[in-house]
């Protein structure tokens, strides 16, 4: 099987109201996947989907083959950055640090070391919660380096980072995959796709409406599905 992640006929519903509709993809291994729609289409219910965080209602996610959720070991080569990171109210940088080398079997003075040679060191006393937005996103992708899984889910891995540590972060993607590991992506900032991604799948009201090869210019195929059909009375009603 040349697939790390795949989604079938998944469907999500909160009550009554359905968030995501039988919504099929699938994402090859060593490959760079966009995961693109608006606020509200279902991308980070996908996700959390995939990562067991939220039950479907009907039908099923797979990674590396393993069943999501019921196959203990799913997620075991998978890293994980949401779009909003959240941390225990109490802890420090480095206690997080270290409390994710614990998770992952490695030693504190391997986490020690690495840190120490990390930018991240200056902030090692300061509360996570204390961070802006984009020092957390650092501190997340810093964690799941420790351990450099062969998967990557990324929520908006973008958002609040300044040009230089977004260039960083689109170099480490290209480094993932050069290693054959397989990143699945959510962004709104289509110019970083465009360079990053080997394909697409776009969602809009929870159905995914296409999913394969990025085109040549995503930008003007996301105005196509996305943008055409509404006008700026729609916008700022």
């Amino acid at each position: 099987m040349n697939y790390a992640i795949e989604v079938k006929n998944f469907t999500k519903r909160f009550g009554h109201k359905t968030v995501v509709n039988n919504a099929s993809f699938r994402v090859k291994r060593g490959s760079v996947h966009g995961f693109i729609g608006p606020n509200g289409a279902g991308k980070s219910t996908t996700l959390n989907a995939l990562l067991g965080l939220v039950i479907a209602s009907s039908g099923e996610l797979f990674i590396e083959e393993k069943k999501v959720i019921t196959d203990p070991t799913f997620n075991a080569n998978v890293g994980y950055v949401p779009a909003e990171p959240l941390f225990p109210r109490n802890m420090k940088v480095k206690q997080f640090i270290e409390f994710v080398g614990l998770l992952r079997n490695i030693s504190t003075s391997q986490v020690s070391q690495k840190l120490n040679s990390s930018s991240l060191n200056r902030l090692s006393n300061q509360k996570c919660v204390s961070l802006s937005t984009g020092q957390k996103k650092l501190l997340q992708l810093f964690a799941i380096n420790l351990y450099q899984p062969k998967i990557l889910i990324l929520d908006e891995p973008f958002n609040g980072l300044d040009p230089t540590k977004r260039t960083l972060l689109a170099n480490k993607i290209k480094e993932v995959k050069s290693k054959g590991g397989t990143i699945l992506m959510s962004t709104h900032i289509l110019s970083d796709l465009q360079e990053l991604a080997d394909e697409i799948t776009m969602i809009k009201n929870g159905k995914v409406i296409y999913t394969g090869l990025k085109s040549e210019d995503i930008q003007k195929t996301y105005e196509q599905y996305f943008v055409q059909s509404k006008t700026s009375d729609d916008l700022f009603a």
